[in-house]
């Protein structure tokens, strides 16, 4: 399949370009990890050299993180406290999870192969204030829809609200409990 052969050759490509993971995975030779990010899933192995490198299926594996859409725009906008589910080798996938934080694509570099250093540098230079104009722009929205569906329109309840809701309920409950108690008293 075409989009496995993509995945392949990218991550090929971005892990030898960052040659010292295989100070930290070569004790890790054969475990791999799967990475269910909502629908999209994405599997590793460590190979001989100790590099990671993209696998199509895995049956079984050593390590799995899972995380939902919503946590994974958690985690690009900074929020350390996403959800995220581990399974298996937690200390496997603990440091996969910290080395690939460190991976760094040199994309200028292969772009000035294509077009050379100065048109790379400026087209990165301007590639990277869209897409900080563009991230802070799509977090704004995002934020605006919060407040219109919390505030406007209100299709989700403020923690807050459903705390308190929760708190009144086991009060009532209490205060059911006390009243059969005096009922059954008389």
């Amino acid at each position: 399949m075409i989009v496995n052969t993509l995945k392949r050759k990218f991550t090929d490509h971005l892990f030898q370009q960052n040659e010292w993971l295989k100070k930290d995975f070569s004790k890790h030779k054969s475990k791999s990890i799967l990475f269910n990010i909502g629908p999209i899933h994405y599997a590793l192995i460590i190979n001989d050299n100790g590099m990671p490198e993209y696998i199509d299926y895995i049956e079984t594996y050593d390590a799995e993180i899972k995380l939902s859409i919503s946590s994974a725009i958690e985690l690009m906008r900074g929020n350390k406290k996403a959800y995220i589910e581990i399974n298996g080798d937690i200390d496997f996938a603990t440091l996969v999870s910290n080395a690939l934080k460190e991976v760094e694509w040199d994309y200028e570099d292969d772009l000035s192969i294509i077009i050379g250093d100065i048109p790379a540098y400026h087209l990165v230079e301007l590639g990277k204030k869209i897409l900080k104009s563009s991230k802070e722009t799509s977090f704004n929205i995002l934020d605006t829809f919060k407040e219109y569906w919390l505030e406007e329109k209100p299709l989700i309840a403020k923690k807050r609200l459903v705390e308190k809701f929760n708190n009144e309920v086991d009060n009532l409950r209490f205060d059911v409990d006390r009243l059969e108690q005096r009922f059954k008293k008389l």
